[in-house]
């Protein structure tokens, strides 16, 4: 029920968070709050919080990447703010910023231990060898998201603060089972009715459409038809990956790199064991002497109060005690040592399993080694072509010398658009990155070497801008003429199909009808509205939805052809099948009520703490004139 109010998060952060530490504890996304006293820098105002106009350029930035990765599309600031998306975006903080607010007000507030035990659940964070929660891997994680451990530890505070709010909600909700009930007798009614398919070859197959026609129907649907604006451009690119692919690994360093990462490629000797912590020497020997006669460790802990410490499967290094850990890893399976004076205390150990680890050879990870040393001589190289070509750029040189002086390869590119497809709506494959810097770019100007990550590089050249156009004939008339033939196929069919009907309803019969267009007549019995769109359109379906039995209708079918059909019967969902529907659908009813009252809630929280949005400060934060952009 409560992934209904996934409606709240809409943040590029709460969605990352939601990806790392979903496997631990419900995330609900908030937009993220930073309370530092400078007013005067706040693009959103809600109460005592604020946001401010750095983080309003980070999480603006966010939005279009996230929507660029769903998509598939590149949108720039520019085409944003054009669209006046800033602006709805600000409008989006503000209203979450208010709810987190408003939640704040009435007291919901997790204490410093529940953030504590909540982000050392998270897996994102735990060490690989040891299993435990790893402080490290925590912090690169907040700093890899632009954040510090205050403000992460924030917006986490928030997110549990309103799962909070709304377990409490949810949990009270219930949808009358009324509700349900009368979905289910709507989804439960059926229609029975005979039809049959006037197919293509009903009808005279339409003549080629003529030149002047299709002109003018390109010059009719030119608004529809219209080519967005695409771009020509030459790139020079610096593969690392291209250029390992051609490069020859020199055995010295593939030894030396294999020699540095043995270890690591290794698979550790890892036991089972478990420790007995004890008071003193007689104690200890009296343990041992315990676990040695086969006692159970758990029950012999639990004479003495204390917590064993059990290890199972661990190499070496998880085991916390070093000293303890050397005893243990000297040790046979089943043997008792102790008592033993660890670092941290006295103990008893005793050894269940031994798992032998594997020392790693070359010959094994040869494969793996090679391309490594490849990828970082290629990436050497890479750089000093990178170089050499920015030196050839200050010297003067254009894009194609300084490629050239530099041993790199430029391509020309076909026309691009600000989506990164040709004007056939064909993927190129040009990088977001790349394509944001090309579309910042003058004719005739060359960009600066853009990073691409993992070792690749490239800069491009705009050769060429082309407006945007209706398309020539030429480009489009194979495609034009099938569609404007099958068009007026249809229409011929249509119009046959609404004379046969008139026809039978006022009193032909329905197989009369199909004999004389050499059609067969189907039955379709209590056909369930899910039908639509699966065995019958969408459109016959409406109209069959919407008549009388007696009434004749057409619509289009699936395939190529128009369906004639004579309602005969209404079919009402049984009381048993609506029943059982009804019980059903009931869940998907309260997480729909649920949904609602969360748009509610938020809505009132808005009405409430009133937040403000600067809009002139949220454009100057993003780089551009207040004025710019539409509905000023």
């Amino acid at each position: 029920m409560l992934t209904q109010f996934r409606s709240f998060a809409k943040t590029t952060v709460a969605k990352l968070l939601l990806g790392v530490l979903a496997a631990s504890f419900l995330i609900w996304g908030i937009r993220d709050v930073f309370r530092n006293g400078m007013a005067s820098d706040a693009v959103i105002t809600a109460g005592a919080r604020t946001v401010t106009s750095a983080r309003f350029r980070q999480m603006f930035q966010d939005e279009l990447k996230q929507y660029g990765q769903q998509s598939g599309q590149t949108v720039t600031v520019q085409d944003a703010i054009s669209h006046n998306i800033d602006h709805q975006v600000a409008d989006a903080i503000a209203a979450d910023e208010a709810l987190a607010a408003y939640i704040d007000r009435i007291g919901i507030r997790p204490g410093d231990k529940q953030i504590v035990a909540e982000i050392a659940k998270a897996p994102r964070f735990f060490n690989a060898v040891s299993g435990r929660f790893d402080r490290q891997a925590y912090e690169a994680f907040v700093q890899q998201i632009g954040m510090t451990d205050t403000e992460f530890e924030g917006v986490l505070r928030d997110e549990l603060a309103q799962t909070q709010f709304v377990s409490g909600v949810a949990a009270g909700l219930s949808a009358p089972l009324l509700f349900s009930a009368l979905q289910a007798a709507y989804t439960g009614e059926g229609r029975s009715f005979d039809d049959f398919v006037l197919p293509p070859t009903a009808v005279p197959l339409p003549a080629q459409p003529t030149d002047a026609a299709m002109n003018g129907f390109i010059k009719q649907n030119a608004a529809q038809l219209m080519r967005p604006e695409s771009r020509v451009f030459t790139v020079a690119a610096f593969s690392t990956q291209a250029l390992a692919a051609q490069t020859t690994a020199d055995p010295a360093l593939v030894q030396k790199r294999f020699d540095f990462e043995k270890d690591s490629l290794s698979v550790p000797e890892k036991r089972s064991l478990v420790e007995v912590p004890v008071r003193d020497a007689g104690q200890g020997r009296a343990v041992a002497a315990r676990l040695s006669k086969g006692e159970d460790p758990q029950a012999v802990a639990a004479s003495l109060h204390v917590q064993p410490i059990v290890y199972t499967d661990s190499p070496k290094t998880a085991v916390a005690d070093r000293k303890l850990a050397d005893v243990a890893f000297g040790m046979s399976v089943g043997q008792v040592q102790g008592p033993v004076q660890g670092d941290l205390g006295l103990a008893v150990v005793k050894l269940s399993k031994v798992t032998p680890g594997h020392v790693a050879t070359l010959d094994e990870a040869r494969t793996h080694i090679e391309q490594e040393v490849k990828g970082a001589t290629a990436l050497n190289l890479i750089t000093k072509q990178v170089q050499s070509y920015e030196n050839a750029r200050s010297g003067g040189s254009n894009l194609a010398d300084a490629a050239k002086a530099a041993g790199a390869q430029t391509t020309t590119l076909p026309p691009i658009t600000a989506q990164g497809t040709t004007l056939q709506r064909q993927k190129v494959g040009i990088p977001p990155k790349l394509l944001q810097a090309g579309f910042a770019l003058q004719p005739g100007q060359d960009s600066d070497i853009v990073d691409l990550g993992q070792g690749e590089y490239a800069a491009l050249r705009l050769d060429k801008v082309i407006a945007p156009a209706p398309p020539a004939l030429d480009e489009v008339r194979p495609l034009l003429t099938r569609f404007m033939m099958q068009q007026d196929l249809f229409k011929r069919l249509q119009a046959k199909a609404d004379g046969i009907a008139a026809a039978v309803s006022k009193g032909e019969t329905l197989q009369a009808a199909a004999a004389a267009n050499k059609a067969t007549v189907a039955h379709g019995e209590d056909v369930l509205r899910t039908a639509a769109g699966k065995t019958y359109s969408n459109e016959l379906m409406g109209h069959l939805f919407l008549a009388k039995p007696g009434d004749v209708v057409t619509g289009p079918d699936l395939k190529i052809g128009v369906v004639i059909a004579k309602l005969q019967a209404v079919v009402p969902a049984t009381a048993q099948t609506a029943a059982q529907a009804a019980a059903d659908q009931r869940q998907a009813t309260n997480q729909s009520m649920v949904q609602d009252f969360a748009a509610a809630v938020r809505n009132g929280a808005r009405d409430i703490i009133k937040p403000r949005v600067d809009y002139a400060k949220a454009r100057q934060a993003l780089g551009v004139d207040q004025g710019a952009g539409a509905g000023q």
